[in-house]
């Protein structure tokens, strides 16, 4: 028991004394992302991974960009899920374009049957897009 005693009271001053050694006050720094450029253009929440399976998304572009991405529940017959899912725009930059993330859209899928889910930019300078897809709340 004291030498259990010893060992704890050696770990807290080591403790204390690296904590001591901390002289410079810097900000906590983020960690890199390691995804970075190769942000997947369609994500799911994670209660959906492995029951949605999106097609070859459909990019046109106009004066506006419009996207259509193809999408369908793998489940079985009887069990439908209602999502959420928004479209976010960005210009050539990478940057969020203006008005370029809209809103949630609510969307009932049945099981099995594809649905699309559709969106486009509010902005002219729009070059590309990410879609985001949740369980409705």
């Amino acid at each position: 028991m004291k030498t259990r005693s010893i060992i704890l009271l050696a770990l807290a001053s080591l403790a204390s004394t690296l904590v001591a050694c901390d002289t410079v006050k810097a900000p906590y720094r983020p960690v890199p992302d390691q995804i970075g450029a190769n942000y997947p253009k369609i994500t799911v929440s994670g209660e959906l991974a492995g029951f949605i399976e999106t097609g070859t998304p459909i990019v046109e572009k106009s004066d506006v960009l419009k996207v259509t991405v193809p999408t369908r529940l793998r489940s079985d017959p009887g069990y439908s899920s209602n999502i959420q899912y928004r479209f976010l725009f960005f210009n050539a930059n990478g940057s969020p374009a203006r008005g370029g993330e809209m809103s949630w859209r609510f969307m009932n899928l049945p099981p099995r049957d594809q649905r699309f889910l559709a969106g486009n930019s509010m902005d002219s300078d729009a070059t590309d897009w990410r879609c985001e897809i949740r369980l409705a709340q």
